[in-house]
């Protein structure tokens, strides 16, 4: 076999003094598991396409022939009404040369695509070609959409490229009663906002941030005048995700302007595996969808979708946006691409966690958590 032609041998993947059973006595994830392009290909197959993915709301796509397009790491998927109020879901691509189908949201009776005009029903049956006649034997089998699972969770819409998923709603009933608790009126939650930026960090370093509060006091101000972390925290998991409640602090605070009469929930914040977080915070039925969405071995896209009960922001609910967006994750991208670069030290490999099962406040056993999540994907 010609040299050129050689395989090259994939890096063998070392845990080293990572201990899946025990947040006490684990050390972290090695640090190259953030950067290495390899390890980040193995969590396509191992993570990404095994895994539900949070895409739209059904208020996005309410009417027959509603569609919303979305990804799941280099997957471009998009989700469907069907005639009949089926939701649906595809790979937005063509059976025919792989052109994208869709893009962004809208309506429409046929799913046409643009490169040579093949047509599919909603329901992904392909519909007609010019020269079909030419492919009459390969069609029947090969020209409609492949499909991908769909599930509305609490009225969030999720895809899973693995046709043997266990549907979101059984892997996660408490979850979706702590939600349901918080906010009684989600189900009457509309999306008003959707805002994306990018960050120079591994998917993983910006989760393990948002899984520990041992760094708010430091870095931040606002969010600790607002709610009440001292102790009073209550967390539970199960096996994908976590919910941990906190009470209110101050009211008057330089985070946002909160009313007392305008109070219908307190703080939850939760984790949907592998990049959601659902976040409440005290004022009107609202929620943020917090998602971190891989883009490389040291990128990502941070998105948080606002969900609100009516579409018309008030003036608190708008001061809530601006200061979550503008103010505490600008806060968060920061720590985390300094920690990103300094995952290269040759000072550094690995790192102990700090857990207090007591202090919850301050205790990192939910990092070790996600952690164990990713080593049970990789390592099986």
């Amino acid at each position: 076999m010609n040299e050129h032609m050689t395989p090259h041998p994939v890096p063998a993947l070392d845990a080293g003094l990572f201990d899946p059973t025990s947040a006490e006595n684990s050390w972290t994830l090695p640090s190259d598991w953030y950067y290495r392009p390899d390890v980040y290909q193995r969590e396509h197959a191992a993570i990404f396409y095994k895994s539900w993915w949070y895409q739209c709301h059904a208020s996005d796509v309410p009417e027959a022939g509603d569609y919303f397009c979305g990804e799941i790491a280099d997957q471009g998927v998009f989700i469907i009404r069907d005639s009949d109020g089926t939701l649906r879901a595809f790979y937005n691509v063509c059976s025919h040369r792989a052109h994208p189908l869709l893009q962004g949201g809208g309506n429409t009776k046929l799913i046409v695509c643009p490169y040579h005009q093949w047509c599919y029903q909603s329901d992904g049956c392909f519909r007609g070609a010019r020269g079909r006649e030419s492919l009459k034997d390969w069609i029947p089998d090969n020209a409609n959409l492949k499909p991908v699972r769909v599930e509305a969770f609490g009225g969030f819409l999720f895809v899973n490229l693995d046709p043997d998923a266990i549907p979101l709603c059984e892997q996660t009933p408490k979850f979706l009663r702590d939600m349901y608790a918080c906010c009684p009126s989600l189900d009457d939650l509309v999306r008003v906002d959707r805002r994306e930026f990018d960050v120079a960090a591994n998917w993983k370093t910006l989760v393990d941030n948002n899984h520990e509060c041992y760094h708010c006091d430091a870095n931040h101000k606002s969010l600790m005048e607002l709610v009440d972390y001292d102790n009073k925290a209550t967390w539970s998991n199960d096996d994908i995700t976590f919910t941990h409640a906190v009470g209110r602090n101050q009211l008057v605070n330089t985070a946002y302007p909160v009313d007392q009469d305008s109070i219908e929930q307190d703080s939850m914040f939760g984790f949907i595996w592998p990049v959601h977080i659902p976040l409440f915070y005290p004022g009107t039925p609202s929620m943020v969808l917090f998602q971190i969405l891989p883009t490389g071995p040291e990128t990502s896209r941070v998105r948080h979708d606002y969900f609100l009960l009516d579409r018309q922001p008030s003036d608190q609910e708008r001061s809530f946006m601006d200061w979550f967006t503008g103010t505490l994750a600008v806060e968060d991208i920061s720590i985390c691409e300094n920690v990103q670069k300094a995952l290269h030290s040759r000072g550094y490999r690995q790192g102990k966690f700090v857990v207090d099962r007591d202090h919850v406040e301050f205790s990192e056993h939910h990092v070790h958590f996600f952690q164990s999540l990713v080593h049970r994907a990789l390592m099986g």
